[in-house]
């Protein structure tokens, strides 16, 4: 494990031991900057020499992988999980905006035709936009810490239409899904068998419709993918309210949100190596004789043809979470409040020490009586007296960090605290 360093000026110097950190900051020449990774910031002048660093990094849709090298050591590895509910936060947004608009400001004009951004050319949708930001963000971090000197990156690709049709092949990838139907409805009646997809034809009605899940009103388009077979009876008790669609699945998401990052990483001017899946396969598995996890694919990427590395067994794995919470209170009239703000003195994802444990609060009561889990959302504690015995190791940010110690059977989990380098506690 290695000790993350900082020059007096603030620019990254090369890693060193946890015994000669934990000298400077007795003797008083360098003072703690983070404690998870560790990292100090030197208080006298020093030599700006460094080695040269490589950096690289697994791009993903759900999860991203990176890890940094010299001289066949392994400075860094990390693994980022990305959000997967900006979508659903911006829904509740909308409607505690739209509830309090038309409680506090109802002589206020309709909005809804004043929404140039959503037609701005180069737009993305903000939960790709927040995936995209968090392999910047990541990026960021690791030139923060260290004198990265070459990138190398694996910007994965897909074929879409290979995952809709695993046997198409030739000429198939010119002929679409409609080939060979009259319109888009007679393929839709076909792809779903002539049979409603609500009741499965239990209603004994036989006249079909194809419904537009998105409505046209609101912009829905007439593609295969937003038409469904339901029969009269169920089509007119959807309109009615009587039920709600749940909707389909998409098995191309995550594919077509890595090829979006993919190409705006491409055109962000990130001065980087592309690697491929097959260099960073072979690599992993031939060389460097690794199991398949997104940080030791970065490790891979990292490293050269033929080149081994001395392993690290520290991993630090990183969750991003909302910076705030917009539910206040619940219950059918709003009645109970939520304790979203500071409940003696903690909120919600500071990172804490407890009798029971270390850990995230993930929920908090007004009794005092707190529950705490780790990064991975394992339950710790459904309980722990917050009121009695607690020391809070770091307050609540975006990106949530935990430490792990890889060893041969299970990984182990360890906080560093400050000023104490080598010594962590187990959970």
């Amino acid at each position: 494990m290695f000790v993350f360093v900082l020059s007096k000026d603030g620019t990254p110097l090369m890693p060193t031991n946890p015994a000669k950190a934990r000298l400077l900051l007795k003797t008083g020449k360098a003072k703690v900057i983070r404690t998870t990774p560790f990292t100090i910031k030197l208080l006298y002048e020093s030599s700006s020499y460094t080695q040269p660093v490589t950096a690289g990094m697994d791009t993903g849709s759900k999860a991203v992988g990176c890890a940094a090298i010299t001289s066949g050591k392994v400075l860094y590895q990390s693994e980022i999980y990305l959000r997967e509910n900006v979508s659903k936060k911006m829904e509740q947004r909308k409607m505690y905006r739209r509830s309090r608009r038309s409680r506090k400001t109802r002589y206020r004009p309709a909005r809804f035709d004043n929404r140039g951004n959503s037609r701005r050319e180069g737009r993305l949708a903000p939960s790709i936009k927040s995936k995209l930001e968090s392999h910047f963000r990541e990026k960021r971090f690791v030139e923060s810490m260290l004198p990265v000197t070459k990138w190398k990156v694996e910007l994965a690709s897909f074929d879409i239409h290979k995952i809709k049709n695993p046997e198409v092949s030739g000429t198939g990838y010119q002929e679409g899904d409609l080939k060979g139907f009259y319109n888009a409805k007679a393929y839709v009646l076909h792809r779903d068998g002539y049979t409603c997809q609500h009741c499965r034809g239990k209603s004994k009605d036989s006249r079909l419709h194809c419904h537009h899940i998105v409505f046209r009103s609101k912009q829905g388009t007439d593609i295969p993918e937003n038409l469904i077979t339901l029969c009269e009876t169920c089509h007119e008790a959807l309109h009615s309210g009587e039920f709600e669609l749940s909707g389909r699945r998409s098995n191309t998401k995550h594919a077509t949100e890595v090829g979006i990052v993919k190409s705006r990483i491409k055109k962000s001017g990130w001065n980087f190596e592309e690697v491929f899946g097959y260099e960073t396969k072979f690599k992993r598995e031939q060389v460097l004789g690794l199991e398949k996890t997104h940080y030791f694919d970065a490790l891979a990427i990292c490293c050269g043809d033929s080149q081994m590395l001395e392993p690290d067994d520290t991993v630090y794995f990183k969750k991003h979470v909302p910076a705030g919470d917009y539910q206040q209170r619940k219950g059918k009239r709003s009645e109970k409040k939520i304790p979203a703000g500071k409940l003696f003195g903690l909120r919600k994802f500071d990172l804490v020490k407890t009798v029971k444990g270390i850990g995230f609060i993930r929920g908090k009561r007004s009794s005092g009586y707190f529950s705490i889990s780790d990064l991975f959302g394992n339950k710790i504690s459904d309980s722990v007296n917050v009121k009695k015995k607690y020391r809070r190791l770091s307050a609540r940010s975006t990106t949530l960090v935990q430490m792990v110690q890889l060893t041969h059977s299970s990984p182990t989990c360890h906080f560093q605290q400050a000023g104490n380098v080598e010594e962590g506690v187990s959970c």
